[in-house]
């Protein structure tokens, strides 16, 4: 599993890969934030031959080349 950490200024909020479907460009996201645990679906976009998401009312990029193995 693939995980990606990001600190807001308050909480650390942790990102596990799910699924990336790329005929939709979507990626669905295990998102633990303050203790709660939500299956969501973001848009990918490409910039660079990145792919990345949005996070967040400040539209933060999350890279997905970011994450990373994790052994469970």
């Amino acid at each position: 599993m693939k995980e990606y950490q990001l600190f807001d200024g308050e909480a650390t909020i942790t990102f596990n890969i799910v699924h990336i479907n790329l005929k939709k460009n979507e990626v669905k996201i295990a998102l633990t934030n303050r203790g709660r645990i939500s299956i969501i679906t973001y848009d990918l976009y490409v910039e660079d031959n990145d792919q990345y998401f949005e996070f967040g009312c400040d539209y933060t990029k999350i890279h997905i080349k970011d994450f990373k193995e994790i052994s469970q």
